[in-house]
C-alpha cells in the first residue's frame, strides 16, 4: 500500500487522482483549504470502501507557517507527493508574509513540500514527485520583480510561475544529485477543473464555455499521469507537456537560472522565518 499526500486534493485533477487511487488500495491524504470540499471527499472516499485510507487535511499552503503545519501533520513515509493546489487570481493580493498570493501558493509552497518532504519520500521504495504545472510554456524568468510590485496581471502571474516551476524541477536534482526521488513536471493542457471559478464576468462566463468546448474531462487529464506515476521514470527530471516529452537541455530549464532562483527562494524564506 502506497501513501499519496496530493495538494489541491480535493478539487479537479488532485481529487481525481486522489479517488482513483484510492480504488487501487493506496492511501490518500488529500490537502485543501475548504473544509466542505474536504468533507465531500471523504464522502466519496466511503462511496468506494476507502473511508479508512483516506484522510482530509485542511491547510493554509499560501504560508510559510500554514505548510510548516501541514508538514507536521504528514506520516514520515511518502511515496508520491502531487504538488496540485492554484488559485487564479484576477487582481494582486499579498499573503500574511507579504507575497504575492500565486506565487506563494503555486510556487513557493511546492518549494517548500519539496524540499521538506525529502526525506520522507526517500524512505519510500519508488518514491516520486508530481507538479502539475506548465513546464516548458513561452516566457522568461523575471527576477527583477517577483512579486509583481510594479505591474501585475494575471496572466502574468501565472505564466511566471509556471517559469518558477520549470527551474524548481531542475534545482531539485541539483540540490539532492543522489535522490532516489524521481521528479516529474507535467502540463495537462485545458481541463475542465473550477480553477477559473474566482475569475470575474464577463471572463468567468466565457471560460466556462471554452472549458465545456474544449476542455478535456479529468479523468481523461489524470490518465496519462497515472502512467507516469505507476511506471516511474529513470531519469531524475522528467518533463511532459500535453503528452509531448520535453528536453530538459531547453532553455526553459537553464541550470544556471534554476540555481539562482534557488538560492533567492532559500533567502526569502529565512527572511520570512526570522
Amino acid at each position: 500500500m502506497r501513501t499519496f499526500v496530493i495538494t489541491g486534493g480535493t478539487d479537479g485533477m488532485g481529487r481525481g487522482l486522489g479517488l482513483h487511487y484510492l480504488g487501487q488500495g493506496d492511501r490518500v491524504i488529500a490537502v485543501g483549504s475548504s473544509q466542505a470540499k474536504g468533507d465531500l471527499f471523504l464522502a466519496a472516499a466511503a462511496d468506494i470502501g476507502a473511508a479508512e485510507r483516506a484522510r482530509f487535511v485542511q491547510a493554509d499552503l499560501s504560508t510559510t507557517a500554514g505548510v510548516r503545519e501541514l508538514v507536521d501533520q504528514l506520516p514520515d513515509v511518502i511515496d508520491v507527493l502531487v504538488l496540485a493546489a492554484q488559485r487564479f487570481r484576477t487582481e494582486r493580493m499579498e499573503t500574511e508574509d507579504g507575497l504575492e498570493s500565486t506565487f506563494a501558493l503555486g510556487y513557493l509552497s511546492r518549494y517548500l513540500l519539496g524540499h521538506d518532504l525529502f526525506d520522507r519520500l526517500e524512505r519510500a521504495e519508488a518514491p516520486l514527485v508530481l507538479n502539475i504545472a506548465a513546464p516548458g510554456s513561452p516566457g522568461k524568468m523575471d527576477f527583477r520583480d517577483m512579486q509583481q510590485r510594479e505591474r501585475y496581471s494575471s496572466m502574468r502571474a501565472a505564466t511566471q510561475t509556471a517559469r518558477r516551476n520549470d527551474l524548481l524541477g531542475v534545482s531539485f536534482t541539483q540540490v539532492h544529485p543522489d535522490a532516489r526521488t524521481r521528479y516529474v513536471l507535467y502540463a495537462p493542457g485545458l481541463v475542465a477543473t473550477g480553477i477559473g471559478d474566482s475569475m470575474k464576468q464577463p471572463v468567468r462566463t466565457l471560460n466556462k464555455v471554452m472549458s465545456k468546448l474544449f476542455a478535456a474531462p479529468v479523468a481523461k487529464a489524470i490518465a496519462p499521469m497515472i502512467e507516469l506515476i505507476d511506471h516511474r521514470p529513470a531519469a531524475a527530471l522528467t518533463v511532459v507537456n500535453r503528452g509531448k516529452s520535453l528536453p530538459v537541455s531547453a532553455p526553459a530549464f537553464d541550470p544556471a537560472n534554476a540555481e539562482r532562483l534557488h538560492k533567492e527562494t532559500a533567502d526569502l524564506v529565512a527572511s520570512i522565518s526570522r
